[in-house]
């Protein structure tokens, strides 16, 4: 029997070989041939010619992959690699151009992503989202929104920002609140990374034009898994505010303290929380808090729905600013 089961592999690895196709067995040697796309969060991605959507598969079920494609790996010690992957009897190699084989566990590598054709579109992430509501009293309306982007390779990465929350309604003047940014991040060997990063925030209900943010921090994946991701850095900002009115403007140096979490070993359900906290050296007993919360749900075809907490909070406001500005939102969206 496990002749006849080897002379099937071989024959269907022939056959996806020459049709530039990706073979995958899993631990109950079921047989899958397709093209692999990613494995995030402990799920490997593969799109089929025979379904309209893409499988997904527990990466932890597989014991044998054979592929040619180029893909970029990321281990759980933050070591990233790039190269074509093969997996016999769950040993994992990767053949890496400028390190050679590289040999891990199923456990250890935690990303991949297919970069075989090399352009933007294979390698940068994309997500955004968009929430409505109508209540017919006072003819309220709102609207939310969110845009990420990221683009990664082995030693370096941009990201993008954007999210906007708006409503009106008969006879009073319309809210917004409106948050983006950009980000650059530089991998070091053990987990270590350096981030630069500018923010930008309004809310007219605070009265605030302006907040621009910029900061520098240096930080460490502390745990780095199939399951969960968590890291924490430190660093240092500075803090632009422009107010409307006759508000004043000030400015502040700040320290940064931030930790971020993310876990994914629940199904299709995503959780990912962060804090930041900036004391100010410049203005005494002055200290600034930013959490986040989300939870996403994986729908077919890409399409997810998702639920936002943002909760800002600063304990010396200017003079007749609440101190408390939060905002939830709801939505469904798409990612590439």
């Amino acid at each position: 029997m496990r002749r006849i089961y080897l002379i099937v592999v071989l024959v269907i690895s022939f056959i996806s070989l020459v049709n530039a196709q990706d073979t995958i067995v899993s631990n109950d040697n079921t047989i899958l041939i397709g093209e692999i796309k990613s494995m995030d969060r402990g799920v490997l991605l593969i799109e089929t010619d025979f379904s309209d959507s893409d499988f997904k598969i527990s990466w932890l079920t597989i014991k044998e992959i054979n592929s040619q494609r180029n893909f970029r790996f990321v281990l759980s010690n933050g070591r990233r690699y790039s190269g074509t992957i093969s997996i016999v009897d769950s040993i994992i190699v990767i053949h890496d151009k400028d390190n050679g084989e590289i040999s891990v566990t199923t456990s250890n590598l935690v990303y991949i992503k297919q970069v075989d054709k090399g352009n933007i579109l294979d390698i940068m992430n994309l997500s955004m989202d968009v929430g409505y509501s109508f209540t017919n009293a006072n003819n309220l309306e709102q609207i939310n929104a969110n845009l990420k982007a990221n683009y990664y390779t082995n030693f370096w990465g941009v990201n993008g920002f954007y999210s906007m929350v708006q409503s009106t309604q008969d006879n009073v003047e319309p809210i917004y609140r409106r948050n983006g940014g950009v980000g650059a991040k530089l991998f070091a060997m053990h987990g270590l990374f350096l981030s630069l990063d500018a923010d930008y925030f309004s809310n007219n209900e605070q009265k605030m034009d302006l907040r621009s943010n910029y900061s520098a921090s240096i930080g460490k994946f502390i745990i780095k898994t199939n399951r969960i991701f968590l890291n924490t850095s430190i660093g240092v900002a500075y803090l632009l505010e422009n107010y409307s009115d006759t508000i004043p403007d000030r400015d502040s140096y700040e320290g940064k303290i931030a930790a971020e979490f993310n876990m994914f070993d629940l199904g299709d359900l995503n959780i990912h929380t962060r804090i930041e906290m900036y004391p100010s050296f410049t203005e005494k007993g002055r200290l600034r808090t930013l959490y986040t919360f989300t939870a996403k749900y994986d729908l077919p075809r890409d399409f997810y729905i998702k639920g936002d907490l943002n909760y800002n909070y600063d304990n010396k406001p200017q003079p007749g600013i609440d101190p408390n500005d939060y905002v939830y939102t709801f939505g469904i969206g798409w990612e590439l």
